[in-house]
């Protein structure tokens, strides 16, 4: 059974988590990467299922702009290190056209998962928090701090905060930052705290003293308790991890607990997932590590993007680096095979219901032929070539309606990766003079170019044909086809590899062809 499909069944055979409120979350401190749209794609898919099923059920997707700027990009740091330790959502947009920092980010995202199919209410932790929503939860967590204290030592095993902690900061009257602040009192109005100077090693607070009620918007709870305090407000009852808030005593066991102890709320259910790695790290939008997902969706198709996280088991790390692999190829032939698989098997399948699981608009039931990404990318490096006339060949009749929409988004895309992502061996141009590395030519294989010569004068209407040809002729001549059709190459790219042999002459100009096989065998 497809995993997605195991874990709603063990939602709805449980009978704990009605009603059905998937949510996920995203903190808008720079652009999203990649690694980013695992998670909420993962809680898309439960929703979908579950609304599939007949399930009355909701998918929210809340972006917490109301968290203090403790990291920045590259790009910013220059510009936007004064705004450290400010709200989200009040510093200014580093581009024209939006309303602050926050907005910026979350418009880039929220665009992204759009485009994927996500189907999520987005909400904001900033507005929650000023509409008030969350003065209840707010109240609960200052009148229940020593107890919040109890769990955090008794699930993480750490140490008692200093005497009179408080789980909130509070934007800063004077300063107007809310990660330098430090609540140290509640008399059930209001909070007495300090904008403490040095609380924090990237940013300095001011040094006043005041006292403010928390209600709001004036103040956001801690991020440990906030979380529980999410769920309870918004009414949450399905909502997953990654790994690193998910290891044992980290922040999702402590949220767990306070939904119990402290939130009365029954605890949502609990599903880790493991990370999106790129070279075998995790990635970070604040530190810039990895590919942006805004990158990602402009060089796969939407489908394509679900597909590559729809594959792989919600358990297991997906290991994805497209700069200078051939990880995008391979992406497509496998999404091909599964295509196919779908539409021999149905959904019955693993594989059949990735694919389907992976489609956006109106699903594929019916079979189409599917040009291959990896010669789609070698015909477009070959000007001459007809490619549309090419895959007609290999299908064996015109390519239908649906068919030229795949093949032309497939060019697209396939020119994307080749300027911007294939490794240089996978790229070759034929050069207008001959190559020097020509000279390298063994007389055996300047005598197969000769044969070779000869064939090309002919007409070949089938590309099959003409590379049987080769092969039969290097045969003859008891030479390597490896080292046969590397004569090839090296007369037209300068490398010892390229496409196929055939297509790559049949690209050519006769004129052309004849002109450079008389220079390497004059």
């Amino acid at each position: 059974m497809y995993w997605v499909d195991k874990i709603v069944k063990n939602i709805i055979n449980s009978q704990k988590y009605k009603s059905y409120w998937v949510d996920d979350m995203f903190t808008p401190s720079g652009f999203a990467h990649m690694g980013n749209i695992r998670g909420p794609l993962i809680h898309e898919l439960i929703y979908k299922v579950l609304k599939k099923r007949g399930k009355k059920v909701n998918y929210t997707y809340v972006f917490n702009d109301m968290d203090p700027i403790d990291g920045l990009p590259s790009f910013l740091k220059k510009d936007f290190s004064k705004y450290m330790g400010f709200p989200l959502r009040k510093v200014p947009s580093p581009e024209p056209g939006f309303k602050n920092f926050a907005d910026y980010f979350t418009k880039d995202f929220q665009k992204i998962l759009r485009t994927i199919g996500i189907e999520a209410k987005f909400l904001s932790s900033w507005e929650m928090y000023h509409q008030g929503k969350f003065d209840e939860v707010i109240r609960q967590a200052l009148d229940k701090a020593e107890k919040i204290q109890d769990v955090y030592q008794r699930i993480s095993g750490s140490q008692k905060k200093a005497l009179g902690w408080l789980p909130l900061q509070v934007i800063c009257e004077k300063c107007g930052k809310i990660g330098t602040t430090r609540v140290f009192a509640w008399d059930g109005q209001k909070v007495a705290y300090k904008c403490e100077p040095n609380l924090v090693n990237w940013t300095k607070g001011c040094g006043y003293e005041g006292k403010i009620s928390p209600f709001g918007g004036q103040g956001k709870l801690a991020w440990k308790v906030d979380w529980p305090a999410h769920w309870k407000v918004i009414g949450v009852t399905i909502e997953g991890a990654g790994k690193d808030h998910a290891s044992a005593g980290g922040s999702y066991d402590i949220a767990m607990e306070l939904c119990r102890e402290i939130f009365d709320y029954p605890q949502p259910f609990k599903f880790p997932y493991e990370h999106f790695l790129i070279g075998g790290k995790k990635m970070s939008s604040s530190k810039g590590v990895g590919l942006k997902a805004r990158d990602l969706v402009s060089l796969l198709p939407p489908e394509m993007v679900r597909f590559l996280f729809c594959r792989t088991n919600y358990r297991e790390a997906i290991e994805f680096n497209p700069v200078d692999s051939m990880a995008i190829p391979d992406l497509f032939d496998e999404y091909d095979r599964c295509a196919k698989e779908f539409w021999q098997e149905g959904s019955q399948s693993d594989l059949g219901r990735v694919f389907e699981l992976s489609q956006i608009d109106k699903l594929l039931t019916e079979e189409v032929f599917l040009p291959r990404f990896r010669l789609v990318a070698t015909y477009i490096q070959m000007p001459n070539v007809n490619i549309k006339a090419q895959f007609e060949q290999e299908k064996g009749s015109k390519l239908n309606s649906k068919e030229e929409k795949i093949l032309n988004q497939r060019i697209k895309h396939a020119q994307i990766w080749l300027d911007k992502f294939a490794p240089e061996d996978f790229l070759f141009k034929v050069q207008t003079q001959l190559p020097k590395e020509a000279q390298q030519l063994s007389e055996q294989q300047r005598e197969y170019l000769a044969e070779i010569a000869v064939l090309m004068k002919k007409d070949w209407k089938s590309e099959k044909d003409l590379e049987d040809r080769f092969y039969e002729t290097a045969r003859q001549l008891k030479l390597p086809s490896v080292k046969a059709f590397k004569a090839i190459y090296l007369i037209l790219l300068g490398k010892s590899y390229g496409p196929k042999a055939a297509s790559l002459l049949l690209a050519q100009e006769k004129k052309f062809l004849s002109k450079r096989f008389k220079e390497v065998l004059k």
